[in-house]
């Protein structure tokens, strides 16, 4: 099930209300013109300026490698926009010189942690300083976004006053797990792109890369000793209603690049090898590992596949314990991510090798075999020096020794086990799945769901049911990309940001720091910073547009920006806008039914998709249809005829958005007519999430029923002109809560069924 929509109305107006409706804070206006993120610890403005000009020099307070390439890695990024030489070498005593930058570690720094910093910029000199480089690292970070934007440019930039304002900042970040995921098995990235990914990372100071390297739709990583892994299960011959073969891995050496390049970066790599579940591509590789031997393809669609390893097999531990071995060689990271959610239990209750294994090692069912092969799995890891982390699906049946559980639905997961004493990871989808959708119109597609940016950024990691001690097993929480409909990396950087950025700041910053008024006050300029890094981030729509709206007369229509320095511009004639269209600056006249359009554009030029609203007229007296809503918790439809409501009344369209109550389990009947103004053959199209059936003239039409996600079905139908009773049944079990009707004919192209067409009787 896709997650909640419950709360999508209030949502976008508590977005507006966020960005719009309230000062800034304004408990010291002389930072206001600065923009970290994610916020520091401690930040205190000074007067004056620090400027970067052809004398200054880069100091390390001492030789030491890892300190050498992080002020390499500053001197590199400045030389190459400035044009300046930026003379970088070690010298005792360098914070009492003039015109350098001096980054430092000191031991004594303790309070901050070893990922903390001081930020010092006086008129005379910058002093960065750590307890380790780590820290140092961060607090250039800080720098750059001190710096004017076009330090994000690849290029020398003529005319720019190269200066940072003096400030005095104390910063450590709250987690020590600041997580992004990223999927590479539906869908396969270069080397570089995955490079890139990595640098968006360091920007806003996450520091754990968890790498999702394996799944049924490709094997990712190169294993040596079983080549038939990636000749074979790198590849699938088409995808979904593509019919363009896919495929791609990283050699060995491809992944000691990227896990050093991390490393310079101070991101640890967290490799993701799925088992026993979401393994096709290594099963069609080596048809001899699941409970029968095929024959397998390559996955083609998305979803949960019943094939998985065989637990009753010793090949099956053999083999995973090759290419643990071969994969651990790699990687540093003291966690090793086994996956471990989503296994069918099918093919295990009919497999006897898996059900000699139950009977042989005493376990009550297929649930207790998952645990026996994740514990046997940890031990493997273990004896290499590794800790297990997987999903929280591997709690079921009893959770290993050592392992740290990743919570992702929902919660409760991380919550039994951190009270168990294991560590956890917390990404609910709720806050942390960043294939959801951003916005209800206009996005490209996405898996299902909705999480804006002011979503992401409300989480907090920590659950209340924690005592303290029980709370320090929240390592922190990490945003995910799966990327089953993101087959560029392009997408996956609108996908990834800017909710990147508001998760930095949940992983990052005190809770007390966080305000997300000034947070998106803050973001604007990021949103510069990234467009000249040719960043594809998620634009935001205009405010006070989008959906249909019922009329009864003449309207306007007050739009607003999320961005102060941006511009709208509009449309009313059906066209997408562009910036020729009409630039909005006073409230938009409505008259009549019309359909008015809306984008927003940046200084820059980078604009967001459009957003429509459609103005329907109907008249109060003739046109809508009556509605019942039911509570009760159901995994169908039952007679909605027999049921007794809890509220009854009239809409003038078929959704939930006049409902004066709604709970995660309820029902809803839509009774009235529908008016056919020509005779013909009428298509209609019912989407729901969950299920639903449409009745034309009490005979049912479309069956849509069941537990599901946003699915549509169409039925046809030969009408006459004139009205014919409509009745639409619909319920939810949890999850997403959406129901639509569209129609179409010769004459009729498909569209959500217009309001003026539906009557009471």
């Amino acid at each position: 099930m896709l997650r909640n929509l419950l709360k999508l109305a209030t949502l976008l107006a508590l977005s507006c209300t966020l960005l719009l409706g309230a000062k800034h804070p304004a408990a010291d206006n002389r930072t206001k013109g600065i923009s970290i993120i994610p916020q520091p610890l401690s930040l205190k403005r000074d007067d004056g300026s620090f400027v970067i000009g052809e004398t200054t020099k880069i100091i390390l307070s001492q030789n030491d490698k890892e300190l050498s390439s992080v002020g390499e890695q500053l001197a590199a990024r400045l030389r190459t926009v400035t044009g300046y030489s930026l003379e970088l070498k070690a010298a005792s005593g360098a914070k009492d010189q003039q015109d350098v930058i001096v980054l430092a570690l000191d031991e004594r720094e303790t309070d901050l942690g070893k990922e903390g910093y001081q930020l010092r910029v006086s008129r005379k000199s910058v002093l960065i300083k750590g307890a380790t480089s780590a820290g140092v690292f961060f607090g250039v970070q800080t720098l750059y976004q001190l710096l004017p934007v076009e330090v994000e440019r690849n290029q020398r930039t003529e005319g720019v006053a190269w200066t940072a304002p003096c400030v005095r900042i104390e910063d450590k970040p709250r987690f020590l797990w600041r997580g992004m995921h990223l999927d590479v098995g539906r869908h396969f990235f270069s080397k570089d792109s995955v490079k890139r990914y990595i640098d968006l990372l360091a920007t806003y100071k996450m520091n754990m890369f968890h790498w999702h390297l394996t799944e049924d739709q490709g094997w990712r990583i190169e294993i040596k000793k079983y080549p038939r892994l990636t000749t074979v299960g790198a590849w699938r011959r088409e995808t979904m209603d593509d019919n363009t073969p896919h495929g791609g891995f990283y050699t060995q050496d491809d992944v000691r690049d990227i896990v050093e390049y991390a490393r310079q970066r101070f991101i640890t790599v967290v490799p993701e090898i799925e088992m026993p579940g979401h393994s096709l591509a290594a099963l069609t590789s080596y048809p001899e590992l699941p409970c029968s031997g095929g024959p397998f393809k390559v996955g083609t669609e998305w979803g949960i596949i019943y094939d998985v390893y065989c637990a009753g097999n010793e090949k099956t531990f053999q083999f995973l314990e090759d290419v643990i071995s071969e994969v651990v060689a790699l990687f540093p990271s003291p966690f090793f991510h086994i996956g471990g959610d989503e296994v069918p239990k099918l093919r295990w209750s009919n497999c006897k090798r898996c059900q000699d294994r139950i009977k042989a090692e005493g376990l009550k069912d297929e649930h207790e075999l998952q645990s026996y092969f994740i514990k046997r799995i940890e031990k493997i890891l273990n004896a290499k020096g590794k800790r297990l982390v997987g999903w929280d699906e591997i709690l079921e049946g009893g959770l290993a020794p050592n392992a740290a559980v990743m919570s992702w639905r929902g919660t409760q997961g991380g919550i039994e086990a951190a009270k168990s004493g294991h560590d956890v990871v917390m990404t609910p989808t709720s806050h942390c799945y960043f294939d959801y959708y951003q916005g209800v119109e206009g996005e490209p597609k996405a898996i299902g769901g909705f999480l804006p940016i002011d979503t992401v950024y409300s989480y907090e990691p920590v659950p209340p049911e924690l005592t303290p001690e029980e709370a320090q097993h929240v390592l922190g929480a990490q945003g995910n990309v799966w990327t089953e409909w993101m087959p560029h990396f392009r997408q996956v950087e609108y996908m990834a940001l800017p909710r990147l950025c508001a998760m930095s700041e949940v992983v990052w910053s005190d809770k007390s720091k966080k305000n997300f008024e000034d947070f998106a006050r803050r973001l604007e300029q990021h949103y510069e910073r990234l467009a000249l890094r040719d960043v594809n981030f998620r634009v935001p729509t205009p405010l006070g547009i989008g959906g249909r709206k019922i009329i009864f007369k003449d309207t306007i229509v007050v739009i607003k920006s999320p961005v102060s320095s941006a511009s709208i511009y509009y449309t009313l004639d059906g066209e997408d806008p562009t910036m020729r269209s009409a630039k909005y600056s006073k409230p938009v006249a409505i008259t009549g039914e019309q359909t008015l359009k809306a984008l927003l554009a940046l200084p820059g030029g980078k604009m967001s998709n459009p957003v429509t609203t459609y103005f329907f007229v109907v008249d109060p007296n003739v046109n809508g249809v009556e509605y019942k809503y039911f509570e009760g918790s159901w995994d169908a439809l039952p007679d909605m005829r027999t049921l007794k409501p809890i509220a009854s009344g009239r809409v003038f369209d078929i959704n939930l958005k006049s409902f004066p109550h709604r709970e995660d389990d309820f029902g809803a009947q839509f009774t009235g007519y529908v008016n056919i103004e020509t005779d013909g053959e009428y298509t209609f199209f019912l989407a729901s999430d969950d299920g639903s059936k449409l009745f034309i003239d009490d005979r049912e039409l479309i069956n849509n029923d069941g537990l599901h996600g946003l699915v549509e079905l169409s039925g046809k139908v030969n009408l006459n002109r004139g009205k014919h009773k409509l009745d639409v049944w619909f319920f939810e079990r949890g999850g997403t809560q959406d129901v639509s009707i569209s129609i179409e004919a010769p004459q009729l192209q498909k569209q959500p069924l217009p309001p003026r067409m539906l009557t009471i009787q």
